[in-house]
C-alpha cells in the first residue's frame, strides 16, 4: 500500500514538473526572452526521467518513447521556435501537443506499474501469471484437505494471430479486454482468472465439479461467440479445455490436463469446450 501511494505521489510530482517546464518555456517565448530556452532534458522532469525514472520503469521499452519525444522537443521543436521571431501559432500548438504526448505516455507507464504491483495484468485486469503457483497450490491443498471439487478451464482465443496481423494490435487488445470481461461476468467473485499467455486465460473454479465447470465453459464460449462484431471489432470465438482435480498433489498436473483438453477442442474445429 505504501508503494502504491508513493507511485501515485511520484506521478503527480512529475506531471507538475512537466507542466511547470512547459509554462516556463511558453512564458519565455511570449516575453521574447533571449536564447537559450530551458531544455526539457535539463529540467527537473528530465533529470528525474533519466535517473530515478530508469529505476522505477526498467526495461528497454518503458521510457524509450518518452526519451525520444523529449529529444525531439529539445533538438527539433525548440530550435525551430527560436529560428522564427516571433514563432508561428502552429509551432506553439505543436510544442503543446508534444508535451501532452509525454504526459499521456507517463500516465500509461504509471498505470502499468500500479497494475503490476497489484498483481494484475495491465491490459485485461485479470490476475498476473506469476501469482498462479501460489494460488493453485493453495486451492489444491484445500481440495485435498476438505475433500471438495476444484476445476480449471484453459481458454484460448481462436486464430488470434490473424486478428493482430489483419486488423492490428489495437483491435487485438480490444479483443483481449472484451474476452476477459465475458469471462469475469460468467464467473463468481470467488473464482480466479489469470492471463496465462498472449491470448490464453486460465480460470480456477473453486468447489466446482466437472459437470458444472463444463457448463461454465460453455456459457463463456457462447457469450464470446454471440457477442456482436461491434463489441470486438471482429468476429471472435474461443476454445476451452476443462479439467477437474483428481487427487494429484501437484497443481501442474491439473493444468496439463486442461491443456490437453484445449488441444482436443482445437483439433475438433475450435469454438468448442472439451472436458477430460
Amino acid at each position: 500500500m505504501t508503494l502504491g501511494e508513493d507511485i501515485n505521489l511520484e506521478r503527480e510530482i512529475q506531471k507538475a514538473a512537466l507542466l511547470d517546464w512547459g509554462h516556463r518555456v511558453l512564458f519565455a517565448i511570449c516575453c521574447a526572452a533571449p536564447p537559450p530556452l530551458p531544455s526539457l532534458e535539463g529540467s527537473a522532469f528530465g533529470l528525474w526521467l533519466n535517473h530515478k525514472g530508469s529505476l522505477l520503469f526498467p526495461g528497454p521499452f518503458g521510457l524509450e518513447p518518452i526519451k525520444i519525444a523529449m529529444r525531439k522537443i529539445d533538438h527539433v521543436t525548440i530550435p525551430a521556435l527560436l529560428a522564427d521571431a516571433p514563432p508561428k501559432p502552429v509551432q506553439i500548438y505543436e510544442l503543446q501537443a508534444q508535451i501532452e504526448e509525454i504526459r499521456f505516455l507517463m500516465d500509461n507507464l504509471f498505470r502499468t506499474s500500479e497494475a503490476r504491483e497489484s498483481g494484475r495484468d495491465p491490459l485485461t485486469c485479470t490476475l498476473n501469471r506469476r501469482f498462479l503457483p501460489t494460488i493453485l497450490s493453495r486451492e489444491v491443498t484445500q481440495a485435498m484437505r476438505r475433500e471438495v471439487p476444484f476445476s480449471v478451464l484453459m481458454l484460448d482465443i481462436d486464430h488470434f494471430k490473424s486478428v493482430n496481423d489483419t486488423f492490428g494490435h489495437t483491435c487485438g487488445d480490444r479483443v483481449l479486454r472484451g474476452v476477459a470481461e465475458k469471462i469475469v461476468s460468467a464467473c463468481r467473485a470467488s473464482d480466479f482468472i489469470f492471463r496465462y499467455g498472449g491470448e490464453e486465460f486460465l480460470i480456477a473454479l473453486v468447489e466446482i465439479d466437472m459437470d458444472e465447470a463444463f457448463r461454465i465453459a460453455e456459457r463463456i464460449r457462447e457469450m464470446v461467440s454471440d457477442a456482436s462484431t461491434d463489441s470486438f471489432g471482429v468476429k471472435v470465438t474461443v476454445s476451452i479445455g476443462v479439467a477437474t482435480f483428481d487427487g494429484h498433489p501437484d497443481y501442474t498436473h491439473l493444468i496439463e490436463d486442461a491443456d490437453k483438453a484445449l488441444y482436443k477442442a482445437k483439433d475438433l474445429g475450435r469454438n468448442k469446450s472439451v472436458a477430460l
